[in-house]
């Protein structure tokens, strides 16, 4: 019995075309998804033009204190009814963030101390 000859498997044929992955780059540039992979390069000053850097925003809450690492966050779990638990996730997406943020963000209106400046609004890890 012979075994039947190996074949590699066919490359996988593009489902868009130029003109439609230009349109769908238009669309997520706000995203960030296009974004160049180095850095652009900074701009510089006209030479005229005396040098002033900008203030840099200062969160209004305190530092926390750093973790010792491999040590997690706290996790808060609560019920709510769905009707604010469906504005909640509408919102965040209006807003482009996730409702752990939008609910971080609430809290720091508060009064907690929740430094938001670290803490990214899409929920993407920092890598």
């Amino acid at each position: 019995m012979t075994k039947p000859v190996f074949q590699p498997a066919p490359r996988p044929k593009p489902r868009t075309s130029p003109e439609e992955a230009r349109q769908l780059a238009e669309a997520a540039e706000d995203l960030g998804f296009t974004r160049p992979s180095t850095a652009p390069e900074p701009e510089r000053p006209a030479p005229d033009a005396p040098s002033v850097p900008d203030p840099v925003p200062t969160s209004p809450n305190p530092p926390l204190p750093k973790r010792a690492n491999g040590q997690k966050d706290p996790a808060l779990k609560f019920s709510i009814p769905e009707e604010v638990w469906t504005e909640l996730r509408q919102r965040a997406l209006d807003e482009r963030v996730t409702v752990k943020f939008l609910v971080l963000r609430a809290l720091a209106r508060d009064g907690f101390a929740i430094d938001l400046d670290n803490l990214p609004e899409d929920g993407r890890r920092v890598r």
